[in-house]
C-alpha cells in the first residue's frame, strides 16, 4: 500500500514537472528561455536560451523528488546563447523532476 501511494505521488510530481514546457519567467531574466523534462527515466530537465548577451551564461536548475518526497536541486553545465543545458536527477526510474528553471551568471 505504501509503495502504491509513493508511486502516485511520484506520478503527480512528474506530471506537474512536465508543465514546465512554457518559457521560463522570472524577474531579471534576460533573453528567451524554454525549459522541459524528459518523458521517461532517467528523468532530466533541460533549458535552451536565445537572445542573451554575448558574455552572459545560463544553466538549467532542476528540483528532483524521490518516492519518499525528499527534494533536492541540481544544476546543469553553464551554457551560452543558443545552447542547451541538461541535468539528470538520478539513474533510478523512481526519482522524478518536480520543477525546471533557469539560472543566469551574474
Amino acid at each position: 500500500m505504501k509503495r502504491a501511494i509513493a508511486a502516485l505521488g511520484l506520478t503527480a510530481a512528474l506530471l506537474g514537472g512536465s508543465a514546465a514546457l512554457a518559457p521560463a519567467a522570472s524577474a531579471g531574466t534576460v533573453g528567451d528561455c524554454n525549459t522541459w523534462t524528459s518523458s521517461r527515466a532517467p528523468y532530466t530537465g533541460s533549458a535552451y536560451c536565445s537572445k542573451i548577451a554575448w558574455g552572459d551564461k545560463f544553466r538549467v536548475k532542476v528540483t528532483c523528488v524521490n518516492p519518499q518526497g525528499r527534494q533536492w536541486t541540481i544544476y546543469g553545465p553553464w551554457k551560452r546563447n543558443t545552447e542547451t543545458s541538461t541535468a539528470k536527477c538520478s539513474d533510478s526510474p523512481n526519482v522524478g523532476v518536480l520543477r525546471v528553471g533557469v539560472s543566469f551568471s551574474a
